[in-house]
């Protein structure tokens, strides 16, 4: 490595519906994979992981965060859209006194190791980018999760599914908020995402000539920020727990481990 890479605040979104997982558990982030809610998996990644500093928590209120509250430095109970809980915990993160790169996690990608987030954040770094999102290639998803269904859709270097984590510099946070929301409620829709930066590219995607290049240009011009479409093999990142027989697939992970 060459230069020192630097330490990141992290933001776990632990929300969403957990009842279509299990009827009993109505808060995603509490659904139990191996004895553990799932949000508790993704925050000792975290702390293991080398590249984190500060580590905050959204959630809906009323949840019972014994056994995990103290992984995390900040909790944040709040009940609105995607959009309001990052708001809210970007927001708490910034009045610890620190500003600059943010990871943005969701909770249901309980098997994430510490080294998939901090691979993605060295190569943030490194790219200098201002905001990146991760992609993970088909052939490393099924190779470390065969028993599961994944959507996937074909750039020019192959068929990929997207990751469920984000860096986001903190100082243009106000500038990005808006799109973030639209880039999380697309993120398993490839013809979404291609709408949202034209025509020409949803048509490239549908040919199969969509590149990771194409998409860093075109965000970069919509924002006026450094943008980056990261291809990592660390399948973990993009491992989510959507349906009840995806716990059983990342049970195995983790209890191979």
């Amino acid at each position: 490595m060459k230069n020192e890479i630097p330490t990141v605040d992290a933001l776990v979104l632990a929300g969403g519906d957990g009842s279509v997982i299990n009827p009993q558990t109505p808060v995603k982030g509490m659904v139990l994979v191996a004895g553990k809610p799932m949000v508790q998996w993704v925050l000792e990644a975290l702390r293991q992981a080398r590249h984190i500093r500060t580590i905050a928590v959204v959630l809906p209120p009323n949840q019972d965060t014994s056994g995990w509250e103290h992984l995390a430095d900040k909790i944040i109970f709040s009940d609105g859209q995607i959009s309001d809980n990052i708001i809210e915990g970007v927001n708490a993160l910034k009045a610890s006194g620190t500003e600059g790169l943010i990871i943005s996690v969701t909770s249901d990608i309980p098997s994430v190791t510490p080294e998939a987030i901090d691979d993605f954040i060295v190569t943030t770094v490194e790219r200098q980018a201002d905001i990146s999102y991760p992609l993970v290639k088909e052939v490393d998803m099924m190779t470390a999760y065969p028993d599961t269904q994944r959507t996937f859709f074909k750039l020019r270097e192959g068929k990929v599914t997207g990751g469920n984590a984000m860096i986001l510099d903190s100082k243009h946070f106000d500038r990005l908020r808006e799109l973030g929301q639209e880039v999380f409620e697309a993120r398993k829709n490839p013809l979404k995402m291609a709408n949202m930066v034209g025509a020409r590219f949803a048509l490239k995607l549908a040919t199969g000539r969509l590149s990771t290049d194409d998409l860093e240009e075109r965000l970069g011009k919509i924002l006026d920020l450094r943008c980056a479409a990261i291809l990592t093999s660390n399948a973990s990142i993009g491992a989510d727990v959507d349906k009840p027989e995806d716990i059983t697939a990342v049970e195995k992970k983790l209890l191979s481990r």
